[in-house]
Parts: C-alpha cells; structure tokens; sequence
C-alpha cells in the first residue's frame, strides 16, 4: 500500500474510513497506562487496525499525527463531496470531530466496547473516559477543558446523544445517532419521516412541466438561492402538484441532492436539528413537506450547521414565518391546463396518438402527479380488458383508486349509471340540468374567457332546491356519471365535530381531496350547514357563525364541481345563494311526469306497461295520486315485494296495495276507491 494513499478512491467511504483511522490509534496510544503495546496485549483485535496503519507511518511522532497529515494530504486532492469534510467546513472544530468518531466506534466495531468498559457492563463510552483519553494535547499541554466543552458542543447540536441523562456528568454514556452515523459514511438514512433522494433521480428545470410563468420564475430560482442560501423558498399548491419536483429541479441545478422531511420533523426538537446535519453531510437542499389547514401557522427555527436555502412544499393555505426573519419567496402552482396535462399523459404514454391524449387529459382535471399516477393505473386496466386505446371508463376507474385514499374518511361514493335523459323532470329543470351539465363540461374555458377583474375560477357551485322525492340526489348522481366523475355525499357525522375548528378542518379536507382528485361533492341536505348567521346571544352562536363564515368562503375559492341539496332553501343564508353559480328548482311532477316515472320504476318501455298491470289504471294512478318521484318508487318497490311473497308477477292488485300503505305512511288517504282497482283487475284476461 502506497505511503501517499495515492491510489485510494475519493468517495465519502474512503474518507471516512481513513479519518476513523486516525481516531483508532489515538484511542490505541491512551486507552491503558501501558501505551500502545500494551494495549495491543489486552484488545489483540486492535492489531488488525495497527496492520492497517503501520505501513504509512514513519518517523517518531505520534502515529496519529502523521496519519493526520497523509489524510489531510488526500483530501486535499478530493473535489467530491466528504461528508466529514463538510462538516468541518459547516463550523464543526477537528478535535469535536474527533470526539465525534469515537464516541461512534462501536457502530462500527462492537469489539470496541470491551475497550470502552473492560468489565463488560457498559459498552459505550462515558463523557469522563473520552475526556481522560483526549485531554493529553499533542504539546504536552492539558486541554481538558477544550475537549469538556467540545463534548457539550456536540450535545447541544444533537451529534452526540446521552443514554443515561440522570446519572452523574461522568458517567454520561454517550451515543450517535444511526441515521447520523450513516450519514457521516456518506449513506442515506433510513427513517420513516424522511427521503433522500440524489442529484442524478432529480427532475431538471429543463423537463419541469409547468406553464410558462412558473417556468420563468423557476429558472431564476437556482441564481438567486445560490447567491443568497439563507432565503426560504416556499412552494405552495396542491398535494401531488409537482412542488417537491420543483424543488428538486433547483436542487439539481444547485449540484445538490434533496432531504425530504415530513410533518414529523416537528414533533421532536432533534428531529429538526438531525435534518440540519444530514443536510450538510449529504450536500442536500433541506426541504419541509407540511399542509397547513386554514388559520395554522408554523415557525421556521435556524438549522444547525447547514447554509443551504430551506424550501417548503406547502398548500395554498396556512402560514409560514422564520425565527431569524430570514426574506421568504413563494412560487404558486395551480392545478395544470389541459394542455399541461396532455404532456403529463404524453410523459407516460407516449405510444398514444395526439388526438386521444387530448380526450384522455380532458376527461379528468388533476394535479400533476394525479395525472401521472392514473395514466399508467389506466393503462394497466386496459391492458387487462386487451385493448390498446384507453376509454374515459379506464380513467374514472384509475381516478376511484387515488380517491379512496382521500375521500372516503369524510364521504360516501355515490354509485351512478345512465344520464340526465333517464330523469323524469319538467321542462325547465331540464334545460337547467344540462345547463348545468354544459358548464361542468366547459368550466375550464369558461373561466380562461373570464376577465381578469372578475377572478373566476373554474369551480362550479350548483345548488338543488325541492321538497322531499323530487329527484334532487338522483339528478345528482345521474349528473356525475353523464360527466364521467364520481359522486362523493359529505358524511356529515364524519365531517361536523364538537371541537372547536375541528369541523373547518374535516371540511377543509373534502373540499381539498375533491379538488385535486376531480370528484363531484354533494353536500346533501346542506341547510344543515349553510344555515342563516344569528346574532350573537353565546359563545355557541359565535362558533356557529364561524363555522358558517369559514364555508362561505371555502365555497368561494373552491376550484371543483360542488351539488348542495335541500328542501328548506329558505333556511339557507342568503351569501350561499349568492355564491351558487346555478340554482335548479325541483317541483313536485305533474300527472304527465309521474305516469314516466311509474313506467321507468316498472322497466317499461316508451309505448307499453308490462301485461299484468292495467295501463287505464296506471293513467288514472299518476292522474289522480299527486305523490312525488320518491313516494312513486316506493310504491313499486313494495308492489314487487308483494308479488315475489305471492310467487307470481306484478299485478295491478299489488300495486293498489302499495299505494294505499304510502298514503297510510303519510296519514292521508287514498283517492283511488279499492272497487276500481278490483274491477280493472277481475276484467282483465286470465
């Protein structure tokens, strides 16, 4: 082996290798009164070390000075990146360093804790031990109280951690943490809340899809945070939204890797500083992954050790502010246009010809990483039914799995089949619902038409306003799937709590989860929140005001397809009528209207009823029984029951017997006589 370390590898753990070195023979050289040789007689196992070492040394100084030098020597000819290196230039002094190694040895060599404590009862070093070994300076001259406050140093930045706080200051049993030591190797640490991720899997600024004013500003990030790292860099938008891929492109760009930090970072004060020291050790831009809810604020404390800029990938809402008042910088990121979403789907499916990357993007508007993530699900489901070009049915279905996740703590999916066809409506609630319809469709145009003074969105709020049965849920649910979305109906025993701001927050969520994942919101019987503000007679009163005012304006900026419905519009504030871009009045049907829906409940055709019931009567039925939609389907439903007990099919008899149980259900009273309904049936062919 070369005397020079010439050949040898610049990586971090060669570095680290040779560093640690140093350290073992220092140890070697104090551990017993005897010296090296005698220590040599009592750990045999520090021969191996000493093999490794003896054929670089020469001369008389200490053999620890020298392989100091030679290491300093090849450093010096290193341009990677050495994490030891970088922390000593971060601030940390050599002999903390030093101290730091040692105290982390038996991480390396458990064989080492017979050194720290030959009794065997600890195998870790104590604060005393690492002061007795390290307080002989290499000039004769005692630094004991240099090494006491270079081994406090290392506690007060989280380096060192202590095992046994209520013993005695001696008798501290000293630690590394795992992810620090591995971080010191130049490896990446293993911890749930945080992610690394290196410079070469970092998505450039080049590739960045984006529109061409985030693109701008994104390209003068690099410049500025390299100038000037002690700026916070805040990404705000929604979940998936490509923020962290931001982040990571200035990151690139930077030369550096990225640590990603969860919302855990603040649950423990040494979680905040380990992510200050990784950052170094790794040549990575510290990045905060954290959603506030609306009215949350969160403070940024310094981190140690790193000068890199501090980015945080965040939500719209919420807000941030730093300890030292360091300058802030805040990129937005909308939801992507369909021309963004194409190259998202292009990105994946490049196979796919122009004209259905262009349906497919229309079909859902979701964030980036959505978009990503249900194209290849998409393209899986419809490799399994054997098809090569993918259908609308392939997304809603890709879309279904994201949703579930997000949704389904706080709503209930709706299933919906057929179309606004299949409603049996009048007229003008007709043309309003594909009013309705050709909005949803066309919101995305509609608001890019929008003047700029107006600062519309592309949300579409519609409320559904009639008495009981009259087919608001089902316009509802038919709506959705004419436009090829799922409907989700707010569970309001999910979402209403009694603790204060806890029902903002659940409703937060949904709307949220409902806007990145392009799912239709029903708030059904939503007088039940939208109800008129009061003046204040209680504490009750003004948190119910609260809630009240902080949904007004949640609806405002919602940017999905929100469908309230009620029966008691006139118990809704008057904001929320206001803030409703359509509202769709459900009258009870007329006698046309409920002969349809009598038919439609019966599985008739246009022209026909089914044999066994008498047309005649079914006429005089919807003519003479003003029952609305609701009622008519649970006469049906109990007629079929009837028949199914009475092992044939559906007759008119059945029917007659159901509609007088409705109207027992109601208290009132049948206008049909039981005389004409047994005498249509008695005259009807055997």
């Amino acid at each position: 082996m070369s005397t020079s370390f010439d050949d040898m590898a610049h990586t971090p753990a060669q570095h680290f290798r040779l560093v640690l070195f140093g350290v073992i023979a220092r140890i070697t050289a104090n551990c017993t009164a005897g010296g090296a040789s005698a220590a040599l007689s009592a750990h045999a196992f520090l021969a191996d070390y000493q093999a490794e070492i003896a054929p670089h040394l020469e001369g008389d100084s200490p053999p620890w000075l020298q392989w100091q030098v030679k290491v300093a020597e090849w450093e010096a000819r290193s341009d990677a990146h050495l994490p030891l290196r970088a922390l000593r230039n971060a601030g940390l002094a050599a002999l903390e360093l030093e101290l730091l190694l040692a105290a982390g040895l038996i991480e390396e060599d458990p064989r080492f804790g017979q050194v720290f404590d030959p009794a065997g009862r600890e195998r870790r070093p104590s604060f005393g031990l690492l002061l007795a070994w390290w307080r002989g300076g290499d000039d004769g001259i005692d630094r004991a109280e240099a090494v006491r406050h270079g081994l406090l140093a290392l506690l007060r930045s989280g380096l060192l951690q202590v095992l046994n706080p209520e013993a005695p200051r001696p008798e501290w049993l000293l630690s590394v943490p795992h992810s620090l030591w591995d971080g010191l190797r130049g490896d990446a640490p293993a911890l749930r809340w945080l992610k690394h991720v290196a410079t070469d899997a970092l998505c450039p600024l080049e590739a960045y899809v984006a529109s061409d004013e985030v693109r701008q500003r994104s390209a003068a990030l690099p410049a500025l945070l390299g100038a000037h790292p002690d700026h916070v860099l805040l990404v705000r938008g929604p979940l998936l939204n490509g923020r962290k891929t931001l982040i990571g492109g200035v990151a690139h760009a930077l030369g550096k890797t990225m640590l990603v930090a969860e919302a855990a970072v603040f649950d423990d004060e040494a979680n905040w500083r380990l992510l200050g020291l990784l950052a170094v050790l790794l040549n990575a831009l510290p990045v905060v992954d954290c959603d506030l809810a609306p009215g949350e604020t969160r403070r940024l404390a310094p981190l140690p050790f790193s000068n890199a800029p501090l980015c945080v990938a965040t939500a719209r809402h919420g807000a941030w502010s730093s300890a030292e008042a360091r300058a802030m910088l805040s990129v937005e990121l909308p939801l992507p246009d369909p021309l963004q979403r194409v190259a998202h789907w292009r990105s994946v499916l490049p196979a796919q010809d122009e004209a259905a990357l262009h349906r497919l993007a229309g079909a859902a508007r979701l964030t980036s990483g959505n978009v990503r993530r249900v194209a290849k699900t998409a393209s899986g489901l419809a490799a399994l039914a054997q098809r090569v070009v993918l259908d609308a049915g392939d997304v809603q279905q890709a879309c279904r799995v994201l949703q579930s996740a997000r949704l389904e703590t706080l709503a209930t999916r709706l299933p919906g089949h057929g179309s606004l066809h299949d409603l049996a409506v009048d007229t003008p609630t007709r043309d309003e619902l594909e009013a309705l319809a050709a909005r949803c469709r066309f919101r995305e145009r509609l608001a890019a038409n929008t003047a700029a003074v107006a600062q519309g969105n592309v949300g579409v709020r519609a409320l559904l306003a009639g008495s009981s049965g009259t087919g608001k849920t089902l316009a509802a649910r038919l709506l959705a799937s004419s436009l090829g979305k799922d409907l989700y109906r707010v569970d309001l025993s999910a979402a209403v709590n009694k603790y204060l701001g806890e029902t903002e927050k659940n409703m937060h969520q949904a709307f949220s989860a409902a806007e990145e994942l392009d799912a239709v919101l029903l708030l059904d019987e939503g007088d039940a929140l939208m109800a008129g503000r009061t003046d204040i007679g209680s504490s009750n009163d003004r948190y119910a005001n609260l809630e009240t005012n902080f949904l007004l304006q949640r609806i405002e900026s919602f940017d999905g397809i929100l469908l309230v419905t009620t029966n008691a519009a006139d118990r809704i504030d008057k904001a929320f009528s206001r803030r409703m871009d359509v509202v769709i009045n459900f009258r009870p049907p007329d006698e046309w209207r409920r002969y349809d829906i009598l038919k439609l409940h019966l599985g008739a055709d246009a022209d026909s009823v089914p044999d066994d019931i008498d047309d005649d009567w079914l006429q005089q039925m919807a003519c003479r029984c003003a029952l609305t939609g609701g009622q008519l389907r649970n006469v049906v439903s109990h007629a079929r029951l009837l028949a199914l007990q009475a092992g044939g099919g559906m007759r008119t008899e059945h029917l007659f017997a159901a509609l007088q149980r409705e109207y027992r259900k109601t208290g009132g009273s049948c206008p049909l006589r039981p005389a004409d309904a047994l005498r249509r049936t008695q005259a009807a062919p055997v």
